[in-house]
């Protein structure tokens, strides 16, 4: 049988999102505990993936659980969010900014130690060890990013046999994940505090990941399903007639796309290619190449529609000093929600987004049923 996985990435609260497709899933195959060989996470997805792989018993009471989290979360469960708090992070940040490199220590806007406190709660490490043990699945593994080596590196939990890797700036290693590993790849860069693990400090798997369908492969995975967060094919950008200055804001909100969205696009854009380029390549002639390579089965399942357009219905629900750093407001255009949705941790956007997740999972019902389509059926 062709071992699949599933890549879960980040964005923020726009992980909710995948809730939501991972709950169409659970429907469709009800009597199902591990529908996953290999689960892969990054980011806020990272916290998805960790939840999946502690199952311990049917999937789709799985996703009750990891909707209930979702659909009940607040900002003060990921970081804390009062003016005090925000401020003294502010004041923090700008002072390390000026002071001598010995005494600045990890920039960070956010105080991110409540996000430790819910996964503390809500992930089973030992579970997710015997899930691995008796084969249920056969790795998990959190891309995170080292900012001294400035290397990506997915740390996965597995059966034994498996190896890490190291292939320019890209590498994997295996060991025993922790809450330490979760927190590192949810660390968004400048908002949330580095973990150290080991010798160096890291940071959001998605920063320097250009390559997110690797890992999975590398672990087994010859089927991927990829749960984005980006409305791109859906949403054309649109150019204005009269075009203003761009805020700091908006710079930042398309670095931040850059980082958690459009990478992915391009990753599956490139495997797509070397699917059809391979198709051209006889059998014969590809395995006396030597090359390792071989096709994908790729579904990638996104927003069918724009996020922005969620956000903006909650933005009054940030703390005033968090919508002045994401220039986000009640009267602006869409686009000033890009930037705020990725720390919107309101109950009523995640369930929106899991309701999104929900619809475009169930408007890919036949693909999702020939991507666990079992070769003797196919």
């Amino acid at each position: 049988m062709t071992k699949n996985g599933v890549i879960l990435t980040g964005g923020g609260a726009r992980a909710a999102y995948q809730v939501g497709v991972l709950r169409a899933i659970a429907d469709m195959y009800p009597d199902w505990s591990h529908p996953f060989n290999v689960i892969i996470g990054t980011s806020a997805g990272a916290m998805n993936a960790m939840a999946l792989a502690g199952n311990r018993g049917l999937f789709r009471h799985n996703i009750d659980h990891l909707e209930k989290v979702w659909s009940e979360l607040t900002m003060d469960r990921v970081f804390r969010a009062d003016t005090f708090n925000l401020m003294r992070g502010f004041s923090n940040v700008a002072r390390k900014m000026i002071s001598r490199p010995i005494e600045s220590g990890p920039v960070s806007f956010l105080d991110s130690s409540p996000l430790r406190e819910l996964l503390e709660q809500e992930i089973n490490l030992e579970n997710i060890r015997q899930t691995i043990q008796e084969g249920q699945i056969d790795a998990v593994g959190l891309n995170a990013c080292g900012y001294a080596t400035g290397q990506n590196v997915c740390f996965f939990e597995s059966a034994d046999g498996m190896e890490g890797w190291s292939v320019g700036q890209r590498g994997g290693t295996r060991t025993k994940l922790t809450v330490d590993h979760i927190m590192a790849s949810a660390a968004i860069p400048t908002l949330f505090a580095p973990v150290k693990i080991n010798r160096e400090y890291f940071g959001d798997g998605i920063t320097r990941q250009m390559a997110h369908l690797s890992p999975a492969l590398r672990l087994g995975a010859r089927k991927v399903l990829v749960i984005g967060v980006s409305a791109n094919a859906m949403c054309p950008p649109k150019r204005p007639e009269k075009p203003a200055m761009p805020t700091l804001t908006q710079v930042l909100a398309h670095v931040f796309n850059g980082m958690f969205l459009d990478t992915l696009d391009y990753d599956i854009d490139r495997s797509r290619l070397v699917n059809q380029l391979l198709e051209l390549i006889p059998e014969k002639r590809l395995k006396e190449s030597g090359l390792d390579l071989y096709p994908v089965d790729i579904l990638e399942i996104s927003p069918s529609e724009p996020i922005n357009d969620l956000a903006m219905k909650y933005i009054a629900a940030m703390p005033l000093v968090l919508r002045r750093l994401t220039g986000a407001s009640e009267s602006a255009p869409f686009s000033s929600a890009n930037l705020a949705s990725f720390l919107l941790f309101d109950h009523r956007f995640c369930r929106d987004l899991i309701e999104l997740g929900y619809r475009d999972g169930q408007s890919h019902a036949r693909q999702i049923e020939r991507f666990f389509a079992r070769e003797a059926e196919g």
